[in-house]
């Protein structure tokens, strides 16, 4: 025996109704959540983009992150349901997280969020809780800490659906999840207005200098 002593699993900082409610579980994701595939997407079912389906890239979950705050509403890519039952596809729930899965992109380790149906394509997966274990947002807040890189392999890095079902996480009982999640989606909604301002002011800012300096005219110097 190394007599390592083992930590506790509960978290530093606790809401008060629930710091005498135990330690948190530790589970496999596979457990508390499902874990879905992606689909291959032709070139030829390529180009539409108005539909009834976005169908999402990895890049269009790299520009979720850097410009919608990680939430995933929409794509370069649709589809509709002809499309749908060609690919016998099977669109993934709103509320899923969603990340890539192999080569360079699953290293910067980027989440984001489902805000309706889509599909993604096979370079991604997802995870959606299982209703009776998890709560969807606190999934979401729970993925950004798990490390993909720790769990893949090989000259170029990848996870599959049996490596994520195996992750290990320790989750909190489905109250204290949505206590958790409710407390820090308001704090995104409080960063985004933030945002919305700082974009307004920017916008103001480039309309003064457009009106307190003349026009630069190289022709005229």
């Amino acid at each position: 025996m190394s007599g390592k002593k083992k930590r506790p699993l509960v978290p530093r900082l606790r809401f008060p109704e629930f710091r005498e409610a135990g330690e948190w579980e530790n589970e496999k994701l596979g457990d508390v959540c499902n874990v879905l595939q992606g689909y291959g997407f032709p070139e030829v079912l390529q180009g539409k983009i108005k539909g009834k389906y976005p169908f999402c890239k990895v890049s269009d979950i790299s520009r979720a992150v850097a410009e919608q705050g990680g939430i995933l509403c929409k794509a370069s890519n649709y589809i509709d349901d002809e499309e749908l039952i060609q690919l016998r596809a099977k669109p993934l729930p709103t509320g899923s997280t969603v990340f890539a899965k192999i080569g360079e992109a699953l290293r910067l380790n980027r989440r984001a969020l489902t805000a309706t149906e889509c599909l993604i394509d096979n370079n991604a997966a997802g995870i959606s809780a299982k209703n009776s274990f998890a709560d969807n947002y606190f999934i979401f807040l729970l993925s950004q800490l798990i490390d993909l890189n720790a769990h893949c392999g090989g000259a170029v890095p990848s996870v599959n659906k049996s490596t994520l079902e195996s992750i290990r996480v320790v989750i909190p009982s489905h109250r204290e999840q949505q206590k958790i999640a409710d407390c820090l989606s308001s704090l995104d909604d409080l960063i985004a207005a933030q945002e919305q301002k700082l974009e307004i002011l920017k916008r103001h800012k480039k309309s003064l200098m457009q009106q307190l300096f003349p026009a630069q005219d190289e022709e005229s110097a």
